[in-house]
């Protein structure tokens, strides 16, 4: 059967995998966003749906003052002992363990690990040891630091070991050790998470080294061919309940060279020759992935998230909000893209495919003085607002574009209308912004290029696009008749 790539779709970068014995788990990187690292759950590896956010109290992390595409870095995910424990990096705190017995009951609070300051951290569970990865600077060159730690504490064991500079490319990080036959595998990932991105690995029979660097290495990348998925690197290793083993890695889908979703999550077969992994039959990544693992039975289903679900983010601190078909938030005055450090009324989810239609319906009446509406939002300095603006004197339409350091502002005087239905459409090339009236006449429309929001015109190299509303004003609450996010 064929299978396609990204199996988790949109801004959902840097994948760690594992596996209990019953169901498989992904956990992604989140970044400014809260609440914090998603957590997708599968029965058969190809269709995922979110199950949890391992951080949901605001107690629990410190996203204030957080600039775009900093704050949660590559997480790793593991299960030993039918316990399940998750590290994670936050850039101005540093590194952090939890654990749980039990998923549905969520997560410790994190324990913070007194250790040199580095990102991507991985733990192994190796002969009853449990050992600490990261990648830290040092003398101006990434090098890979290992030591053992109490998984329960976050106390280290042992001092920290250095036991890797990489294979010779730029940026060696995303540390991942495992233990195969007599070998120890370094997976690390190469070269910078953009076009030059690869997955090397490395061996040794001593866990601290020394390493040797694979012949084949990169053993997975797509830098030197024409091919939809680029970035490809960030990879974890795992094995299925029949034995096979597999990676999952992070990717992109440039149009044209501008990357608009993000890096998303892809899964790729291995296979083992001589004591090395060969990757996808080609040691490079593919949308269409031909494999004869899964039973017949099992079909790759594409269902994306629903815009009202557990998964709706706010930027760097949490918002009061209800939904059942509607959405309710409370008003909040601070205005997007104007704060790191207060609560902002905008609730999001990442754009999954670049053909979409995301809409919802405001009530006039009910919106107090203030700006109401749907936003594109990309960082702090590149996003699109367009809705609803009611002082005490007048009532408008709106669209405001920030992008970088060019702001434009249009509106539109409104009268005599009850019902508002915004309508925010995008293709390949632009978004479309609509406003209806209860007649469905067209009251206002406007357009912006989709190139503003990506990776290679913003300042955020490391998230994707998220699409949502936004109630920026001093007091009450704002009623969002039935949003809905839809894909072609």
């Amino acid at each position: 059967m064929k299978y396609t790539n990204p199996i988790i779709k949109g801004f959902h970068p840097d994948p760690s995998i594992c596996f209990d014995g019953k169901s498989y788990y992904i956990v992604c990187s989140s970044f400014e966003f809260f609440p914090c690292l998603p957590i997708f759950e599968s029965q058969d590896l190809l269709n995922w749906h979110f199950k949890q956010y391992a951080i949901d109290c605001p107690d629990h992390i410190n996203l204030k003052e957080i600039s775009n595409s900093m704050g949660l870095f590559a997480p790793t995910i593991r299960f030993f002992e039918e316990t399940y424990f998750l590290v994670c990096t936050n850039v101005t705190q540093g590194n952090f363990i939890c654990h749980t017995k039990n998923l549905d009951h969520g997560w410790s609070d994190p324990i913070w690990i007194d250790c040199p300051f580095g990102i991507d951290p991985s733990i192994s569970f190796i002969d009853g040891r449990f050992f600490f990865q990261l990648a830290a600077s040092m003398k101006g060159k990434n090098s890979i630091l290992q030591f053992e730690i109490d998984p329960y504490s976050g106390k280290m064991l042992t001092d920290p070991v250095a036991i890797s500079q990489g294979c010779g490319g730029r940026d060696a990080e995303a540390p991942h050790l495992f233990k195969k036959d007599e070998w120890y595998y370094l997976v690390l990932a190469e070269g910078g998470t953009r076009e030059g991105h690869m997955v090397t690995i490395q061996r040794s029979k001593s866990i601290n080294g020394p390493y040797e660097g694979a012949n084949t290495n990169p053993i997975l990348s797509n830098r030197d061919i024409k091919s939809r998925l680029q970035a490809v690197g960030h990879a974890d290793f795992f094995q299925d309940k029949k034995g096979s083993w597999w990676l999952t890695a992070l990717a992109t889908r440039p149009n044209r060279h501008f990357t608009l979703l993000g890096r998303e999550t892809i899964l790729l077969p291995v296979e083992w020759i001589d004591g090395w992994p060969v990757v996808n039959q080609t040691g490079n990544a593919s949308v269409e992935v031909e494999t004869d693992r899964f039973s017949k039975s099992v079909k790759q289903r594409n269902e994306l998230v629903p815009f009202l679900c557990k998964k709706l983010q706010s930027v760097r601190l949490p918002i009061d909000y209800t939904y059942d078909t509607d959405l309710i938030i409370d008003n909040l005055p601070t205005r997007l893209g104007t704060s790191k450090d207060e609560p902002i009324a905008f609730l999001s989810l990442c754009q999954a495919d670049t053909t979409c239609c995301f809409e919802t319906t405001l009530m006039v009446d009910e919106c107090q003085e203030g700006t109401f509406g749907i936003a594109i939002y990309k960082d702090d300095l590149h996003f699109c607002q367009f809705g609803l603006r009611k002082t005490k004197h007048q009532t408008e339409l709106f669209g405001r574009k920030n992008i970088f350091d060019l702001l434009l502002y249009r509106s539109n005087n409104l009268k005599d209308r009850e019902r508002l239905t915004l309508k925010l459409s995008g293709d390949s090339n632009s978004y479309n912004l609509l406003i209806l009236d209860e007649t469905n006449t067209v009251v206002f429309k406007d357009q912006i290029a989709v190139r503003h929001f990506t990776n290679e015109c913003s300042d955020s190299k490391f998230t994707g696009v998220q699409l949502g509303v936004f109630a920026e004003a001093a007091t009450g609450k704002t009623r969002f008749i039935t949003p809905e996010l839809r894909y072609q």
